[in-house]
């Protein structure tokens, strides 16, 4: 029922070039870090994260967090609990079996891990807001995200977290691609759903609601984060400009993931599964003892009824990351990536996936490109 993990604190770095050849939904990536690169960073920030977990500024961040996040879940629990004994079904009995200390982790361990790809389908320019669920069903999760600057190590206030991933059936909104559900269905441009931006608040906390990932071909189940900060919120409540300090990707206990799958639509998906140990980023994000994996607990006695996840980032706010994205959202229309093709900006608001010509070049000419790289 419940992931009993040190949070964990995923350190950022300048991002390099990834290229993943097994992925398709990975086409926009960069290039990892050799392990010498890898050795010589984690020596680096495991210096400086230890120096932060001695200070009583993060002492009291953390004490505060265990605090936060108990509340949420017991907040969680009475509001299931309430519409149950509204619905006439009241026999749910739930407690958290454990002490919050313990359940949320209050002596930290802090590990760090060099970026990974922003995947092919970032959009920019999302809507602002704390749930990014729209009509989609699923199982209603609860994200809580606490961002700390690995150089000062305070909170970082008033980042613009942007997180995105797909439905319960493996599905991106705002893109049409061969490898995106149903490339027939130009409907799909329009979407926003399972995107959001929020802001991180005084205690570098960025709250979201939504609905557990599904999974598609290629990828274990997982979710995109950027961090962005120094933007403009526009009239439309979208987030506009600005630097990015971090990319990442998060992931969830397999237990929990195949756990998720059984239950409807996700057991409709029927897209092969792959699983944390043979998805490539997974294990590329995992490497020398990193584990950017969601801390959890169930809100209820099974998993349909929620799941409160979390995780603690330790970032570079020096660092400048440059992810590539498809298209801008306006709220109104989109301005395309000059790389992709498909439907035209003026017919909606969204960009689609590459075209076949445009895949065959590149597999045409990827001997060069990687000669090149």
């Amino acid at each position: 029922m419940v992931k009993i993990a040190t949070f964990l604190v995923v350190a950022a770095i300048a991002a390099c070039t990834l290229f993943d050849s097994t992925t398709a939904h990975e086409d926009h990536t960069r290039r990892a870090l050799s392990t010498d690169e890898r050795r010589l960073f984690v020596q680096s920030a495991q210096a400086a994260l230890t120096t932060c977990t001695k200070t009583t500024v993060s002492r009291q961040l953390q004490e505060r967090a265990v605090v936060r996040r108990a509340e949420a879940v017991a907040k969680l629990r009475q509001e299931i609990h309430q519409r149950r004994l509204n619905s006439h079904l009241s026999t749910l009995t739930v407690t958290t079996g454990t002490n919050s200390s313990v359940l949320f982790a209050s002596t930290t361990t802090y590990i760090v891990e060099p970026e990974v790809t922003e995947g092919p389908y970032y959009i920019k320019g999302e809507y602002i807001r704390t749930d990014m669920r729209e009509k989609q069903t699923g199982v209603p999760m609860y994200i809580d995200v606490q961002v700390i600057d690995v150089n000062t190590c305070k909170p970082v206030t008033n980042m613009y977290v942007d997180l995105w991933h797909t439905n319960a059936t493996g599905v991106y909104s705002g893109v049409v691609a061969s490898t995106n559900g149903n490339s027939n269905d130009a409907s799909n441009l329009q979407n926003t759903f399972l995107r959001g931006v929020t802001p991180t608040d005084s205690e570098g906390v960025a709250q979201m609601t939504s609905i557990f990932p599904g999974h598609y071909a290629g990828r274990t189940t997982h979710m995109h984060f950027v961090g962005n900060y120094g933007g403009t919120v526009l009239a439309n409540k979208t987030y506009s400009g600005g630097s990015v300090a971090h990319v990442g990707q998060f992931f969830f206990e397999q237990d929990l993931i195949t756990s998720v799958e059984k239950v409807s639509p996700y057991s409709t998906n029927t897209q092969a599964v792959t699983l944390n140990s043979a998805d490539n980023i997974y294990k590329s994000a995992s490497t020398n003892g990193f584990d950017p994996v969601f801390n959890y607990a169930l809100l209820g006695s099974t998993v349909d009824q929620g799941v409160f996840v979390w995780i603690s980032i330790a970032v570079d706010m020096t660092a400048k990351q440059s992810p590539r994205a498809v298209s801008t959202y306006t709220g109104t229309g989109s301005d395309a990536n000059s790389t992709t093709t498909g439907t035209s900006d003026n017919a909606a608001p969204r960009v689609t996936g590459l075209s076949a010509s445009a895949l065959l070049l590149l597999v045409a000419f990827a001997p060069v490109l990687l000669g090149i790289l």
